[in-house]
């Protein structure tokens, strides 16, 4: 498998919406360098949590990301975990 060109094609699902593991996701970015792509919890569809500060205070809502690899551990195929990701594919986050 061509990383470049895997990496390009996962460019282009950026902005789409996933159904993966119960929840829907948005891809934000595709990490090239350490072959992942990063989610984002799609902030429409459940609230943020609230994220503290170095006291334990809560002080402002963040958004859940996730990182997922690209591909398996022999680099010849997907990792399962895409392969999920991809399965749920629904389209584009401002279509629906």
């Amino acid at each position: 498998m061509n990383a470049a060109t895997v990496h390009r094609r996962f460019r282009q699902l950026i902005g789409d919406r996933f159904d993966y593991l119960g929840e829907v996701w948005v891809l934000i970015e595709v990490l090239a360098d350490s072959d992942c792509v990063v989610l984002r919890r799609c902030v429409d569809c459940a609230p943020g949590s609230v994220q503290q500060n170095a006291y334990g205070i809560p002080n402002r809502r963040v958004e859940d990301t996730l990182t997922l690899q690209i591909s398996d551990s022999s680099g010849e195929g997907y990792s399962q975990d895409v392969l999920v990701l991809l399965e749920g594919r629904q389209g584009l986050s401002g279509a629906g």
